[in-house]
C-alpha cells in the first residue's frame, strides 16, 4: 500500500519457488495468481489464485502444477 513516501507491506503470501504473479480483474474482483516452481526437489506443487477481499487477497483456487513459470491472464469474446 503506497503510505504517500513509500510502498509498505500489507500481507505476506506464502509461495513455494515463486516464478510469476498475474493480477487480473474479473466482472470488478480483483485477482493474483502465483505460479509455484518446486517446493525443494519436488517441482509437482500447487499454484494459487487470490482474490481480494477489501482487506486482504485470500485462496480461491488451488491449481496442480509442475514447475510452474508464468501465468496470463485473457478472455474469449
Amino acid at each position: 500500500q503506497w503510505n504517500g513516501t513509500a510502498f509498505a507491506a500489507i500481507q505476506a503470501i506464502p509461495t513455494h519457488g515463486a516464478f510469476d504473479w498475474e493480477y487480473f480483474s474479473l466482472n470488478n474482483n480483483h485477482y493474483l495468481a502465483v505460479a509455484n516452481f518446486n517446493s525443494g526437489s519436488n517441482s509437482d506443487i500447487v499454484s494459487v489464485i487470490y482474490q481480494w477481499t477489501g482487506t486482504a487477497f485470500a485462496p480461491v483456487q488451488a491449481i496442480p502444477t509442475h514447475g510452474a513459470c508464468d501465468w496470463e491472464f485473457f478472455s474469449i469474446n
